[in-house]
């Protein structure tokens, strides 16, 4: 369902006074200073431990649980309701899913899956709507500064999705889930984890689909003239998803290894003034890992190796999407290895490691009438970092990363630079960072961190797609530094009738150089090119709380100020595109156990700013405020009954505000991109068993 209506907008730092259960069989993760140890696989499942990272690590790192969001809910609507975050939508309902954090480009923001960094060789972000939340154990959202075993990353941070390992957060081995709703939405899903002895597992299977077909608004492209404006069905908007992870270690979590599986085939709906009937794109993925830790006195060691392999089809048989019918294969083979050595000194605590790996992309087009375009990039990286305790509570870590990479060009048939001999080239990306945490107290920490960052240009930005990107080989990479320094509270006992009180708050800058652009070239073709730099500033605010062990009460507030600084006057000191100044997530509810059984309800909504669609900002796209409402109920022992509503106004028509009083007014689509409208008022019924 759609990401603004689900069953939740918790953010995942929510703290919770209660002693962590005794059948919990996951380790928490180790925190020196800024540096987090992750044991893969055995993620923390309580509050308490979200609420320990919160105070312990120097990142400002949200940690997301499935629990909290609902059945259907992806990695990126959960993420969209989290501080700092803010989710795009291409349609909803299976449609491609992009996350900006703290106001940076979607590229800015590393995707790891159990550490494992996914491949951005020929796409600038990865499409977090095709994985589901509840397949995963937790999300960790970082915000600016984040571990040195998680990458070069961005400016905007990093997400990492890790599986869980064992039994579930209360002692569960089996979870089972099945639903549907309005739009044909579906879902089925079952997990499995157990411990034994020594050894732990975890098996999830699970499917999801729907048809899209949601009414929506179109003022068929005549926005001036009412009198044509009308409601249609969206169609070819139908998709189907599965996906399956297996995961095996000891329970030390000294070795640990899997693999998940994902396949989803979707209609490519377009958008509403080239609506396509015929597009399709089908996706299988494969992401497999394995660890090993070793202790040799003092020294403790971590060794890496894991492959990764997307094939994707794209299939335009009436040339609804581009230029011309398309029938082409894209595959995407990745592999790697990496190991980290730790080393304890007194008072410092040295980490230094080395990571190799290699990425090749291939864009075959079935038709034959043009060759493979193949490129490759390796990459090699050395990191080291220093958790200095100045005093108990004071922990300051400088950290750097150097990362040097090599890319093979591809052939270039179009543009300026069609069919020259072009040279390897070398990208040497340094990312120094800095980040301290100090423990004023036991519920009170305060926590800063600085970073230098690196986003290197994709193989389609270097060297085009066939014509409808061409290639700009001499682009620089987008780099610039990050600041952060805010505070965290969360007290371990309750105050009076309050209890689980948190409140988080944080100020944030960055400045983004030589950001690249896909520039409109000639026509349908478009460049991409360094624009200039960008200014991003801003705050974040989250607090929570229960009171009398009944009400809660969730809130997160972003305030975003952004600025481009060019060359053209047509741009220089306006806001970045689809980048709102205001982004608030709320939710109210209430919890109590009638009758033996548990009873809960809830109310939750998200309201956004006015934000523009391009760098000018003569496109506008309105502000909007939208509710969603649910309701779960146990029906017997570990059997729920779920039903939730998205969208609870049915708001699928936003009004674009007058430039002056005697204009007017203008009606437009509800939309994250104009053009890929989103669906109104839904249902969603769901079962949920444990044992």
């Amino acid at each position: 369902m759609h990401r603004l209506a689900t069953s939740s907008c918790l953010c995942a730092v929510l703290a919770t006074a209660a002693p962590a259960r005794a059948d919990d069989g996951d380790d928490p993760p180790a925190t020196v200073g800024g540096e987090t140890i992750v044991i893969e696989g055995q993620a923390p499942g309580e509050p308490d431990r979200d609420r320990d990272r919160a105070l312990g690590d120097a990142p400002f790192v949200t940690v997301l649980h499935p629990d909290d969001h609902a059945a259907t809910a992806s990695v990126a609507d959960a993420i969209g309701t989290a501080a700092g975050a803010h989710t795009r939508s291409l349609g909803g309902l299976g449609a491609f899913e992009s996350v900006s954090v703290r106001g940076a480009s979607p590229g800015h923001t590393a995707v790891l899956v159990d550490g494992v960094p996914l491949a951005r060789i020929a796409a600038v972000t990865v499409d977090l709507g095709r994985f589901a939340m509840s397949s995963f154990g937790e999300v960790e959202l970082y915000r600016g500064a984040v571990p040195i075993e998680l990458g070069g990353a961005g400016v905007g941070g990093a997400v990492n999705l890790v599986t869980r390992l064992g039994r579930g957060a209360h002692g569960e081995r089996i979870r089972a889930s099945i639903g549907g709703g309005s739009f044909g939405a579906r879902h089925a899903r079952l997990a499995y984890g157990d411990d034994h002895g020594a050894v732990v597992s975890s098996t999830t299977i699970g499917y999801q689909g729907a048809t899209g077909d949601y009414s929506y608004f179109t003022d068929n492209g005549t926005p001036l003239n009412p009198s044509d404006d009308t409601t249609l069905v969206r169609a070819n908007n139908q998709f189907d998803q599965v996906d399956g992870a297996s995961r095996v270690g000891t329970k030390s979590g000294s070795i640990v290894g899997g693999a998940r599986l994902m396949w989803k085939r979707q209609g490519l709906a377009g958008s509403t003034a080239q609506p396509a009937l015929d597009a399709n794109m089908e996706t299988y993925d494969l992401i497999a890992d394995a660890r090993g830790e070793t202790t040799l006195g003092r020294v403790a060691g971590r060794q890496v190796g894991f492959a990764l392999v997307e094939h994707q089809t794209l299939d335009d048989p009436m040339a609804e999407l581009g230029l011309g019918t398309q029938h082409r294969a894209y595959l995407t083979l990745s592999g790697g290895a990496s190991s980290t050595w730790t080393a304890e000194l007194r008072r410092v605590r040295a980490t230094a490691g080395l990571e190799l790996r290699g990425d090749r992309f291939r864009d075959h087009d079935a038709s034959g009438d043009r060759a493979d375009l193949v490129g490759t990039r390796g990459n090699a990286a050395i990191a080291a970092a220093a958790d200095i305790a100045i005093t108990g509570a004071i922990v300051v870590t400088p950290a750097v990363r150097l990362d040097v990479v090599r890319t093979a060009p591809t052939p270039m048939t179009e543009g300026p630079d069609a069919f020259a001999d072009l040279p390897t080239r070398w990208d040497t990306v340094p990312s120094p960072r800095i980040t301290g945490r100090a423990l004023v107290t036991d519920d009170l920490a305060i926590k800063s961190s600085a970073g230098w960052y690196v986003r290197l240009p994709t193989l389609l930005e270097l060297f085009g797609d066939r014509g409808v990107i061409l290639g700009a080989p001499d682009l620089l990479p987008e780099r610039g530094p990050s600041v952060d320094l805010g505070a965290v509270w969360a007290p371990a006992a309750a105050i009076g009738p309050l209890d689980r009180v948190f409140v988080e708050a944080a100020a944030f800058a960055t400045r983004a150089r030589d950001t690249i652009a896909l520039v409109s070239y000639a026509g349908f073709v478009a460049r991409a090119e360094n624009v200039g730099d960008t200014r991003t500033y801003g705050g974040e605010l989250v607090a929570s709380a229960r009171l009398w062990r009944t009400l809660s009460l969730t809130a997160s507030y972003l305030r975003l100020a952004t600025e481009q600084r060019a060359d053209d006057p047509s741009f220089d000191g306006k806001a970045l595109p689809r980048t709102p100044g205001h982004l608030l997530h709320a939710r109210l509810e209430a919890a109590r156990r009638i009758a033996r059984r548990d009873v809960s309800a809830w109310l939750d909504g998200a309201a956004q700013s006015t934000a523009y669609l391009d760098r000018a900002n003569f496109q506008t796209i309105p502000g909007r405020v939208l509710a969603g409402a649910g309701a779960r109920v146990e029906l017997v022992d570990q059997l729920g009954i779920t039903l939730s509503v998205d969208n609870l106004g049915d708001t699928r028509i936003v009004e674009l505000p007058a430039e002056r009083p005697t204009d007017p007014v203008t009606r437009t689509a509800l939309s994250d991109l104009a053009g890929f409208p989103l669906p109104g008022r839904s249902f969603y019924l769901s079962l949920d068993w444990t044992h």
